[in-house]
C-alpha cells in the first residue's frame, strides 16, 4: 500500500469514526428527552409520588445531624428547609455568607428550627474543603446525613487558583473531598449514616472518560456538567463498595427538571421552554 493509499483509507476511518460518535451522541441525547420527558417532569414526579410511604413523608428526625452543601437557594435550600421541619439539626454549607445568612434566617423563620447552622466553605477549593472539615470534626459529632447538593454549571471555561476547570472542581472535587473527609463523622452515626449525591438525569448523555478536566477540544460547558455527573453516579458505587461493611448508606439520584436560579442563569433556554 502506498503512502497516498493508507492516507486515503485513515482518513475514511477517521470519517466513519466521527460519524458513529455523532450518531452515538444523537441517540444518547434523544433517548434522555424521552425517558426524561416521562419521568424527570411534573407529571412523572406525580406518577411516581404515588409509590410514596406517607408514613415515610412524615418521620420525625430530631437529633439528626445533617449537611446541606449549597443551600443558599432552589433544591439545596429545599431540602435543607424540609429536614429542619422534621426536626433536624441542619448545617447549610454556603459559599457567599450573604446568601448563606439569608437562607438562614429564612429556614428558621419557615421552620421554627433554631437547629439551623451556616458554614462558609467554596466547594471550588481543595483547601477550603480540607479548612472546613477540619471546623467541623472538632465537633466530635456523628454525621447522619450529607447532601452533596452544591453544583455548577459554567458554560465558559475557567480554572481555580488550584488548577482545576472549574466546572470539575465543584462538580467533582468537591464533592469527592466533602465525602472522603465526613466519613469518620458518618461512621459515628451508623447504622444510620447516609450520603446523598444530587446528580442528574443528564449524565446519560455523556460516558466515563479520561479526559476529565475537558482540555482535549473546544469547551463545552452542558457536556463538561453531563460528565461530572457521570463521575458523582460511578462515585457512588465506588463508595457504596468499599464502605459496604461500616453502616453508611450511598445514594445518587435525580431531583427532576426543576426551574431554580441555577438552571435559570446556566441554562436560559430551558427557563424559557
Amino acid at each position: 500500500m502506498g503512502k497516498s493509499d493508507f492516507l486515503f483509507h485513515f482518513q475514511i476511518r477517521i470519517s466513519i469514526s466521527s460519524v458513529a460518535m455523532f450518531l452515538l451522541k444523537t441517540w444518547r441525547s434523544v433517548a434522555f428527552g424521552i425517558y426524561g420527558f416521562k419521568n424527570f417532569t411534573k407529571k412523572g414526579f406525580l406518577e411516581h409520588s404515588k409509590n410514596f410511604s406517607s408514613e415515610d413523608m412524615q418521620a420525625r428526625i430530631e437529633g439528626k445531624n445533617c449537611i446541606v452543601t449549597g443551600a443558599n437557594s432552589g433544591i439545596g435550600y429545599a431540602t435543607a428547609e424540609g429536614l429542619a421541619s422534621r426536626g433536624a439539626t441542619v448545617y447549610i454549607v454556603c459559599r457567599s455568607r450573604e446568601r448563606g445568612e439569608a437562607a438562614l434566617s429564612k429556614i428558621q423563620s419557615a421552620t421554627g428550627n433554631k437547629n439551623v447552622h451556616l458554614e462558609i466553605c467554596d466547594l471550588s477549593s481543595i483547601n477550603d474543603v480540607k479548612s472546613f472539615a477540619s471546623r467541623f470534626c472538632v465537633k466530635d459529632e456523628p454525621v447522619h446525613i450529607l447532601v452533596n447538593n452544591a453544583g455548577l454549571l459554567e458554560q465558559n471555561r475557567l480554572t481555580t487558583s488550584e488548577g482545576y476547570e472549574m466546572n470539575f472542581a465543584v462538580n467533582v472535587i468537591g464533592t469527592y473531598a466533602m465525602t472522603e473527609l465526613m466519613l469518620p463523622l458518618l461512621e459515628k452515626a451508623a447504622p444510620d449514616a447516609r450520603v446523598i449525591t444530587v446528580a442528574s438525569g443528564g449524565m446519560y448523555t455523556a460516558p466515563l472518560m479520561e479526559d476529565l478536566q475537558f482540555s482535549s477540544k473546544e469547551f463545552n460547558g452542558v457536556e463538561q456538567y453531563a460528565r461530572n455527573k457521570r463521575v458523582q453516579v460511578a462515585l457512588t458505587e465506588k463508595w457504596a463498595e468499599t464502605n459496604k461493611n461500616k453502616g453508611i448508606g450511598f445514594y445518587s439520584m435525580h431531583p427532576g427538571w426543576a426551574e431554580t436560579p441555577g438552571v435559570a442563569k446556566s441554562l436560559p433556554d430551558f427557563s424559557k421552554s
